[in-house]
């Protein structure tokens, strides 16, 4: 049942309401505008997003709901949950709103009003006010006053692209002597949104800028980065870096190695810390390599492929001191299957934690090229 008091879950003579869902926003991809909407409805803790994956109106069609589980290798279901992962899918109750109800209308955007201008010696009073199309009494950021003068300077034709990745945006704050905010557009999280830094001394401004996943940083005219506050800082660390692939992502392609069979490669998109994956035979078998952005301090971890809801979870162990090089192996999974049949791009997560997308074009071909002597193909 999901109501005004959130989803309560009858089965095998139990009756559970959970007290906290996770509403996986961008599960289905950031620039995903269906009516399919996913929750991770038994979530174990603020890292563990549980073993059940539940997809509300699920294949765009309206009241209809499908359970996944979302388990590791070997690993056995609750029975409880099993009762909804094994059933299905659920269709609406007799009396419910009918099939074809139609999802409620987006709410329109906000009228654009005249705020306060920020200039250079005004940013004080401002902390604490919204910038944009909020009230009169909030702050112009965008269109006039001094900042936004230096604002248009520096991004130039980009300054549309700003505003738009601020539209959900914090309120100005103030680090030491230098103010900022941050934002990102409608549900794009991570995709498209942005960081102001302002330096009113030095009467200097410094941009980062996110679009489909890839940070540009618009440094001030002396060249020289302003520090960033450390909510910057925050969202800088979970958020894909300047050397980020853009989305939707490249091809997949074939990597020559001197003295053995090539491996297949692809780049992670808009991901905050996967750089690569890669397939290769070893011994007879695949194998999948991931390189990351950082080093990452675990010695194994899970990288989960999500084909459009099908979750491939493969177990990866640390092969470098500083944990950038992961290896696993794909014997026995769905993994080259799916690689070979699905197109578009496949999601990727990392411990549960959304990690961008990876294209599939090319990857049928190139598999074929480089793994022929270690699977069936």
């Amino acid at each position: 049942m999901i109501d005004q008091k959130g989803m309560l879950f009858r089965a095998k003579g139990r009756e559970v309401r959970p007290q906290r869902v996770e509403y996986a926003l961008t599960f289905m991809g950031p620039s995903y505008e269906g009516m399919t909407a996913v929750f991770f409805p038994f979530p174990v803790s603020e890292n563990d997003y549980g073993r059940v994956i539940m997809f509300v109106n699920d294949d765009e069609k309206p009241g209809v709901i499908r359970f996944d589980a979302d388990l590791p290798p070997g690993g056995r279901p609750d029975p409880f949950h099993a009762a909804f992962t094994n059933g299905g899918p659920f269709a609406l109750c007799k009396g419910s709103a009918p099939a074809g109800t139609s999802p409620p209308p987006r709410p329109e955007a906000a009228v654009a009003t005249q705020g306060i201008p920020a200039e250079w010696n005004n940013l004080a009073g401002l902390v604490g006010k919204y910038p944009g199309e909020y009230s009169k009494d909030n702050i112009d950021i965008f269109d006039r006053g001094a900042v936004a003068a230096a604002l248009k300077t520096l991004l130039g034709p980009k300054m549309a692209v700003f505003q738009t990745n601020l539209s959900a945006v914090s309120p100005l704050q103030r680090a030491g002597r230098y103010f900022y905010l941050s934002g990102n557009a409608p549900h794009q999280g991570g995709v498209e949104q942005a960081y102001l830094m302002i330096d009113p001394t030095r009467r200097e401004v410094q941009v980062g800028l996110w679009e489909r996943g890839k940070l540009t940083v618009y440094s001030p005219a002396s060249g020289a980065r302003l520090p960033v506050a450390p909510d910057i800082k925050k969202m800088l660390d979970n958020s894909p870096p300047e050397t980020a692939v853009p989305l939707p992502g490249t091809p997949w392609e074939i990597v020559p190695v001197p003295g053995r069979a090539p491996i297949a490669y692809v780049s992670a998109a808009a991901s905050p810390n996967i750089e690569s994956l890669s397939l290769y035979c070893e011994g007879g078998k695949p194998f999948m390599a991931m390189l990351l952005n950082k080093p990452a301090t675990a010695s194994t971890t899970t990288l989960t492929w999500n084909f459009s809801g099908r979750l491939v979870n493969i177990p990866i162990q640390r092969a470098n001191a500083d944990g950038t090089q992961w290896i696993g192996g794909v014997s026995g999974t769905e993994l080259i299957p799916l690689l070979m049949q699905q197109r578009g791009t496949v999601m990727l997560r990392i411990n549960g934690s959304l990690e961008g997308e990876a294209s599939l074009d090319d990857s049928a071909a190139v598999l074929r090229n480089t793994l022929r002597g270690c699977t069936r193909l």
